[in-house]
């Protein structure tokens, strides 16, 4: 009785995979330009991609708005958002990746693109910028050239960037101190939050204290005519970290930047920045977070405005550079390339998705985009784009992408300035263990 009935369902199985081989249903052919392409989708043949940034609340309600305008122009496809703030994206990304399940569609980051690329992580979008299904005929080259590893693109710039001193102009206006110039150096900015710390009293420092911040202190060092990186090899001397871990400790004594518990307990979340908060006047922070900062900052009535990084006193070449705000790169596994390449269009090219957007991200890296927009744009966007045009007439070139095995040198460069902010050891100890590890992080992962 057991084997009639075991047999009988393998029977009926058999007639109904029959049946739908003959239906017309699902097929691999790859859809036309504008279509879904089918395949792996859910039983109504809806496609359904998953896309991951990190970011604040603003972008987040942006993006979602971008999400909904495409689906809305492609009923075939549904995506489901993940988003975060900047902690541990990337250590989340990592684990997804290894195990096979990283979103289709991921806001990725210059730092780290190198690696994930090379790990065969993400995809190459190269075929679908020929086919001209990912247009990028009105991108800048240098965008081009930056979202290419090994002479393949991986991913499209959402926004072109610079790294810059966000400040409260209110606070400099209402103690009566010159905003900063694009000609500032370290020693002025010194001169300057100390001024403003003690001008304002205790509890209110002239600026965050960002030591540990990696990509300052790349500004830093490319002042001195090389970039952070050489190949796969860091540049930055010991008597370069000495230099760079005194200068913020001179500042933390005379309470010119935050305290090391302050700074510690402070997440890159941009609404728990001093400046956001109201205990601080300045931060270092890229060109299109502007716009956060001055949606999230406490007082709502203070302007806030942006200079380009402290030159260095000697400087061999300007540290400052245009940087691809955010990538987006498709998932090297993805079931449907196609569509991840569409949506990617949409969201750089399509002129109502990127007014969503405007420059929260970052000028928009499609020229014919930058000049419809630019007559619209309220102050504070006008305040970007402006700042952009200062630094594409005051800067060097980019460096190349970072080497595998940043984030984790990334990681201990943090560290190790919590640590001589703590007084855990001292300064030339915790740099000679810092410089030791990091080249056996670089070398293991070449």
């Amino acid at each position: 009785m057991m084997i009639t009935k075991k047999w009988v369902t393998l029977f009926c199985l058999s007639l109904l995979l029959f049946a739908t081989a003959c239906s017309g249903g699902a097929t691999d052919t790859p859809a036309t330009s504008g279509e879904a392409s089918e395949g792996e989708g859910d039983s109504s043949g809806k496609i359904e991609l998953r896309m991951t940034w990190w970011g604040s609340q603003t972008r987040h309600d942006l993006t979602t708005k971008v999400i909904q305008l495409f689906e809305e122009k492609h009923p075939g496809i549904t995506i489901k958002p993940e988003y975060s703030g900047w902690d541990g994206y990337f250590d989340k990304l990592t684990t997804q990746v290894a195990g096979s399940n990283a979103p289709d569609i991921i806001q990725m980051d210059y730092a780290f693109l190198t690696d994930f690329a090379r790990r065969g992580a993400l995809l190459d979008l190269t075929p679908f910028a020929e086919s001209k299904d990912l247009r990028t005929e009105d991108h800048d080259q240098s965008m081009i050239t930056a979202g290419s590893i090994d002479d393949k693109l991986y991913a499209i710039t959402l926004g072109v960037n610079a790294p810059g001193v966000i400040y409260d102009a209110t606070v400099f206006q209402e103690l009566g101190i010159e905003e900063p110039q694009e000609s500032w150096t370290w020693k002025d900015f010194g001169d300057i939050a100390t001024k403003i710390a003690a001008a304002k009293g205790e509890g209110f420092y002239g600026s965050a204290d960002i030591s540990g911040t990696t990509n300052m202190f790349e500004v830093f060092i490319r002042q001195s005519g090389k970039g952070l990186f050489d190949g796969g090899t860091m540049t930055a001397t010991s008597e370069e970290l000495q230099q760079w871990f005194d200068m913020w400790g001179s500042l933390r004594e005379n309470g010119g930047v935050t305290t090391a518990e302050i700074t510690a307990s402070t997440t890159n979340a941009l609404e728990t920045r001093p400046i956001s908060l109201g205990t601080a006047a300045m931060d270092f922070a890229w060109s299109n977070q502007l716009l956060t900062f001055q949606q999230v900052n406490k007082n709502q009535d203070h302007k806030l405005g942006i200079q380009v990084l402290p030159h260095g006193v000697n400087e061999q070449q300007i540290g400052e550079y245009l940087k691809p705000g955010q990538f987006l790169s498709g998932y090297g596994k993805t079931k449907h390339p196609k569509e991840v390449a569409m949506f990617i269009d949409f969201m750089v090219n399509d002129p109502e998705a990127t007014a969503i957007l405007g420059s929260e991200r970052g000028v928009p890296v499609n020229s014919s985009i930058r000049e419809q927009m630019q007559p619209t744009l309220p102050e504070a966007e006008q305040t970007i784009f402006q700042f952009i045009d200062t630094v594409s007439k005051h800067s060097s070139e980019i460096d190349p992408p970072y080497p595998q095995g940043f984030a984790e040198v990334d990681t201990s460069f943090k560290s190790a300035s919590e640590q001589i902010a703590f007084g855990q050891g001292s300064t030339p100890d915790v740099i000679a263990q810092f410089i030791e590890g990091a080249k056996a992080t670089l070398a293991s992962s070449q």
